[in-house]
């Protein structure tokens, strides 16, 4: 008991040493990072293939473009040239990877998105990955990390974390996307619209709003620029909401796995002189819910050793119990002496027996898993029969090498790399990779290793584990359609639109072209879907989406938003070319349907809104289409014209 005693004080005090000790390190570190002012950058050159040497030879210079209006990431100085942590960052690259840039002279966001779908530059120096993205762009990983940030007038103290903004009036960027995650996730605030950040922290200075969202760095250069004297970050809203990385036009494969050599040669002290030249460290919001989440695990630390404790305590009371049965169990081990062998025997072959059951249960996952051993030289050396109702290869000759099985796609060529990891007895963190089975399918994997030693402690292979998550990433993938487009007509959805709708009116602008959009309701779809059941009715959506997209060039966009409501989005178009497809469409939905090996006629109404006549803005120009479409279904005119309302010429 004695013992017991000494060793929870023991394992007490050096719990409470271990946390000084982190504490201390913890200080250490805050203050060796304040601490640390890099001199000299290492601008050692990066080793590139000869092929990839051969492409930047038959391409440069590289064209380039950065966002003039994003400070202190990427901006536009007084001397009207861009400056910032991302023009650092790539102009460290370049001189790391030989790489001759040309700096487009344009700086909108917008322009500069719509250049890099011309192919007109090559590269986007800053972009947040997104998975509507991924059609047109290759990504290297994130280099700038954005945090959001409340920040509130100085004397304020009613706001400290992200829920008290619930009933405030907050200064939301114009077009940004968080504004509008934001108004989701807090539909009682008051919305204060300004253009750019600068006027968001101007409105919590003049005490004009409650406070303002801004990204961390941007807050702190806006603030100090412009001398912004009574504001402070009050409390984090969202930590590294949207990473920005280096966007390559997708035809440029080689380019993009270059600037990701790159990226990944820069030290971690040519990183922090970079972001130091821009916000040195400063101090910190108090992040009061981390501090409540930490306050929690430890309260459940706490809770658990104390139960630890007890356990031992009671465990040391049948310690003493068995100790007064010890001299009763010497003599009933001296009595199996005799029969040790025996015993010996018997418990082999328990062992034999759990293990071939074992082996038995691994070789029975066919469907998902299999098992692999493989050397140093990379030959495996065992494969589970599920191996072969897997990828369909004989595992009767398995002396083969595990690279004859690996695609070659880029994220595949890391395989080595982990393999050698393991072999030099490191754990290897799970990946996944894409094999070809014997009919030429792909298939995702998902590998998990460890190395195997001999018994001197030699590594002499690896012992892996394969799941098979093809499927799963099929559904990954549908999911991901899905939230871009109408999974019954196979349309754009809602979300999709309005994307698109801001694009064309920006594409528009700038070329200075009219566009129309067409908002359209189906005739008598009720009685269709109340008399012949929703089955049929999803028939008629389904055909319906099919005549529509009859009528549409490759640069028109349908879309689905709901019921049986579409929309028309018809770019370089004016009011005479509007008019004849809405002509056209009328009468391709008023030819009868077959349904149920019936006839039925459904029929349309339109509403249409000019741009730039009826609006400039797109949540309006929409409006204005809705509200024509509804005249026209009123009135029975089949399709009117938002001009023709204000004006006073359609009949009421």
């Amino acid at each position: 008991m004695l013992r017991v005693r000494k060793k929870v004080r023991k394992i007490v005090f050096l719990c409470c040493l271990i946390g000084a000790s982190l504490s201390l390190y913890d200080l250490h570190l805050s203050s060796e990072k304040q601490a640390v002012i890099v001199e000299n950058i290492e601008s050692n050159a990066v080793t590139l293939t000869e092929k990839e040497k051969q492409w930047l030879k038959a391409h440069q210079p590289i064209r380039i473009a950065f966002d003039g209006h994003f400070p202190p990431y990427s901006f536009i100085n007084e001397s009207g040239e861009i400056e910032g942590i991302s023009f650092d960052t790539i102009k460290l690259l370049s001189q790391k990877l030989n790489i001759q840039l040309q700096i487009d002279k344009r700086h909108q966001w917008s322009d500069i998105y719509q250049a890099a779908l011309n192919k007109e530059i090559d590269v986007v120096a800053t972009m947040v990955n997104r998975p509507d993205r991924d059609f047109q762009f290759l990504f290297t990983r994130p280099y700038v990390f954005k945090s959001l940030v409340i920040v509130t007038h100085d004397r304020d103290e009613g706001i400290k974390q992200r829920s008290h903004l619930s009933g405030k009036t907050i200064a939301l960027v114009k077009g940004y996307q968080y504004s509008q995650d934001i108004l989701k996730e807090f539909p009682t605030i008051t919305p204060y619209y300004v253009e750019n950040m600068h006027d968001a922290l101007a409105a919590v200075e003049a005490q004009q709003v409650d406070a303002a969202i801004s990204y961390f760095a941007a807050t702190y250069f806006i603030q100090n620029k412009y001398l912004l004297s009574h504001i402070k970050v009050a409390a984090f809203y969202d930590r590294n909401s949207a990473n920005e990385s280096i966007a390559v036009r997708k035809d440029n494969p080689i380019l993009a796995e270059i600037f990701q050599k790159g990226l990944n040669s820069l030290s971690e002290s040519e990183v922090q002189s970079i972001k130091s030249k821009w916000y040195p460290p400063i101090k910190k919001p108090i992040d009061y819910e981390t501090i409540r989440h930490i306050v929690s695990v430890f309260l459940v630390v706490l809770a658990m050793l104390i139960l630890w404790i007890g356990q031992i305590k009671y465990k040391s009371r049948k310690i003493k119990i068995t100790k007064n049965k010890l001299l009763v169990t010497n003599r009933e081990l001296n009595e199996l002496k005799g029969n040790l062998e025996t015993q010996v025997f018997q418990r082999t072959n328990q062992l034999r027996h759990s293990e071939k059951k074992y082996r038995s249960l691994v070789e029975n996952l066919r469907d998902e898993y299999f098992f692999y051993k493989y050397d140093l030289n990379g030959v495996f050396t065992y494969l589970s029969p599920s191996f072969a109702s897997i990828l369909g290869y004989s595992i009767e000759d398995n002396s083969v090498a595990y690279k004859k099985f690996l695609s070659e796609f880029t994220e595949d060529t890391k395989t080595n790399e982990y393999t050698d990891r393991s072999l030099r007895g490191e754990k290897v963190p799970s990946y996944e990779i894409n094999v070809f089975d014997n009919l030429g399918h792909k298939h995702r994997l998902a590998i998990l290793e460890t190395p195997i030693y001999d018994d001197q402690g030699e590594y002499i292979g690896v012992d892996g584990l394969a799941h098979d998550i093809t499927e799963v990433k099929k559904v990954q993938e549908r999911l991901n359609w899905l939230s871009y487009y109408d999974d019954l007509t196979g349309l754009a959805n809602r979300r999709l639109f309005k994307e698109k709708l801001d694009q064309l009116i920006a594409l528009s602008h700038r070329h200075k072209q009219s566009m129309a959009l067409l908002f359209l309701d189906l005739d008598h779809f009720k009685k269709i879907n109340d008399n012949l059941g929703h089955s049929v009715g999803d028939e008629a959506l389904k055909e319906t989406a099919r005549r529509l997209k009859g009528h549409l060039r490759d640069s028109d966009v349908s879309a689905r938003m709901g019921g049986d409501e579409f929309t028309l989005i018809l770019p370089d178009t004016g009011t005479k070319a509007a008019e004849n497809v809405a002509k056209k469409v009328l009468e391709s939905l008023l030819t009868p349907y077959i349904l149920k090996g019936e006839e039925y006629t459904l029929g349309t109404s339109i509403g249409i809104a000019i741009y730039p006549q009826d609006s400039k803005n797109a949540e309006e120009l929409l409006h204005l289409a809705d509200e024509a479409m509804y005249k026209a279904k009123k009135t029975k005119a089949g399709y009117i014209f938002s001009e023709n309302i204000k004006q006073g010429n359609v009949a009421s």
